[in-house]
């Protein structure tokens, strides 16, 4: 099932701020290493996948995965963000 969610991370962070979410990245079951954009459980080619890109509007996640795994993995990224940028981080249209 595709589902897009826009989170409340802007494109204007200090370098620092960027490491630590690649690293929050890194860090999220479902890594795909050494691809262009961010991503997990596969490309957008992919059956499965979720991808990540920052845009002016903030920090939007994209996918095609079942709909408990979905909400559960944006809970984790969501949480992991929240403790390392400082701010609380979440859907940027609530």
């Amino acid at each position: 099932m595709q589902q897009t969610i826009t989170l409340n991370v802007g494109p204007h962070l200090s370098d620092d701020q960027w490491k630590t979410i690649g690293e929050v990245y890194r860090s999220m079951d479902g890594w795909v290493e050494g691809t262009q954009m961010p991503c997990w459980y596969g490309e957008e080619e992919y059956a499965d996948y979720i991808t990540a890109s920052a845009e002016p509007s903030g920090l939007i996640l994209e996918g095609n995965v079942e709909p408990g795994l979905w909400t559960g993995w944006i809970s984790v990224i969501c949480a992991r963000l929240t403790m390392t940028l400082g701010f609380p981080v979440h859907d940027a249209t609530m």
